[in-house]
């Protein structure tokens, strides 16, 4: 913690100095402290019930408290150095890094006109409805987006957006198209690694295996984002491609485990897996109050021999009463082939309530019912069952 702590002061100050070059800057920020447990379902194979309420940083819980799965602080400083040009970069402290400083976004932006814009730099992929604002509790009424629908193992990517704004139907539906390229390569990934650790990709007999660790690689991203907004919905459609690159290292150089991976994917060597993956996403909200509806639907395709496809979907229903946001939600994450549809497959139910305590701070509770539906006989049921609670504390400044 105290890094973090380091790191922002340090990184306040120094945009603080730039004041002498007449640099106009904007600091905001944003964190949650989040504090959960699982509170009952199936042991693994470890003897512990676990919850994974970030596949991205695999951010676990057990049967013990943790603060550290989820909780987030953010610094975000803007230099504008023109009416036309900006400058923004994000630092952030995850509990799953052990807080320590990471610049997860910095990029340029430059106004062409006042319709269009163009930036270059780091920033999240707009692939979900809460691409821009995922890690921002404060944004939404849950204390997480779903895990089992925010799954992939790269989320951000390094390239260049084209954006431009417009206005149909005498002004009443305002809208943004965006087209954006790049890549991103994820040496030792994470979530993959952590899979590795358990055996996953290595030894067929289910022990733990070979592999040591994934390298993966979203190369030659190029996609388009258009969103609509109106005074009762806000819509967002995403569609992008990229090549998928995936690196599996072994101790041995042993192949992959079939049963937990599409061996029929194109294969060079004994490691190294590439095909094209499509990405078709269509989220967002429709406002009746005092309920809103949010929904999210994404369908994720690979062009290999086994015709893979993600399919997965997300709808809460949430009601407002002055500070109060009770909220319920469906989420269902599937993986199917040409071949079979017994492969992955997981729901979660959630329920809670979030209080807004002050204009810029919530208390969320949340409960959540996670069913691993995956095929037992093949193996993909390796998520287990599990029911976790949360409680968080959302801010922004």
């Amino acid at each position: 913690m105290k890094y973090i702590i380091l790191a922002f002061t340090a990184l306040g100050l120094s945009l603080s100095s730039m004041s002498v070059f007449s640099v106009d800057l904007k600091v905001s920020g944003y964190g949650s402290i989040t504090m959960g447990k699982t509170i009952g379902g199936e042991k693994d194979a470890g003897g512990e019930v676990e919850y994974i309420a970030d596949f991205y940083d695999v951010g676990l819980y057990d049967e013990g408290v943790d603060f550290r799965p989820e909780s987030i602080f953010a610094v975000q400083g803007e230099m504008i150095l023109s009416s036309d040009l900006s400058v923004v970069a994000q630092l952030v402290g995850k509990g799953t890094d052990d807080f320590s400083p990471e610049f997860d976004w910095y990029y340029a932006k430059y106004k062409l006109t006042n319709e269009s814009s163009i930036m270059a730099g780091r920033r999240n992929i707009p692939m979900y409805y809460f691409s821009e604002f995922m890690e921002v509790g404060f944004a939404y009424p849950w204390v997480r987006p779903p895990s089992n629908l925010y799954w992939w193992q790269i989320t951000q990517f390094n390239g260049v957006t084209y954006s431009y704004n417009f206005l149909l139907g005498d002004g009443d539906y305002a809208n943004t198209i965006s087209v954006f390229g790049g890549g991103e390569d994820s040496e030792n990934n994470k979530e993959m690694t952590y899979y590795n650790s358990l055996g996953f990709y290595g030894n067929p007999d289910g022990r733990v295996g070979d592999a040591d660790h994934t390298d993966e690689s979203w190369e030659n991203i190029i996609g388009l984002n258009w969103k609509v907004s109106h005074d009762y919905f806000d819509v967002r459609l995403s569609a992008f491609t990229h090549d998928f690159v995936r690196d599996i290292h072994y101790v041995n150089n042993t192949p992959a485990n079939a049963a937990h991976y599409d061996a029929s994917m194109p294969e060079i060597g004994k490691t190294h897996y590439e095909t094209k993956q499509t990405f078709i996403g269509l989220g967002g909200a429709i406002y009746l109050s005092p309920f809103t509806l949010y929904f999210d639907y994404n369908h994720v395709s690979r062009d290999d021999t086994a015709k893979t496809v993600y399919p997965t979907y997300f709808l809460s229903l949430v009601y407002e009463i002055g500070k109060w946001q009770p909220f319920i939600g469906y989420s269902k994450a599937d993986h199917t082939t040409q071949a079979t549809d017994d492969l992955e497959e997981h729901r979660l139910i959630s329920a809670g309530v979030r209080y807004n305590v002050l204009e810029n701070a919530a208390i969320k509770i949340q409960y959540d019912n996670f069913v691993d539906q995956g095929d037992q006989a093949t193996g993909w049921d390796y998520h287990n069952d599990a029911e976790h609670l949360a409680i968080s504390l959302d801010f922004v400044f």
